[in-house]
């Protein structure tokens, strides 16, 4: 899974797990994965649709679900994660998680707006 991340890529799911702070680089993402993992049983995302935001940007529309092994709370909802991809390697340099793919749409065009 840590394959397509770049050395000093940021993985930030805060948007949607308020208590799990922006991380960036590979040894970091490894331990935010292995601390979800060890809080969630059976953590799946799987992807529902692609889309291309355009500048290197995707926005993977996805089906989240587990259940908290402590709590036994299952979650079984849609979100969406927004990509940035480096064009020279195919690396992935920021990983964002957000409530949905109109929040990822939004994100996208506030980006754009802000380096116009």
């Amino acid at each position: 899974m840590l394959e397509p991340y770049a050395e000093d890529a940021v993985f930030d799911i805060s948007a949607v797990f308020t208590d799990i702070a922006p991380v960036r680089g590979h040894e970091n993402l490894l331990r935010c994965w292995h601390e979800m993992r060890e809080t969630w049983a059976g953590l799946r995302m799987d992807p529902v649709e692609l889309l291309d935001a355009g500048d290197g940007r995707y926005i993977v529309d996805l089906r989240l679900w587990g259940k908290g092994r402590r709590s036994g709370a299952e979650v079984d909802q849609r979100f969406a994660m927004l990509y940035a991809v480096r064009p020279e390697d195919g690396k992935v340099t920021h990983a964002q998680m957000l409530p949905d793919t109109a929040a990822a749409t939004s994100a996208v065009k506030s980006s754009a707006t802000q380096t116009a």
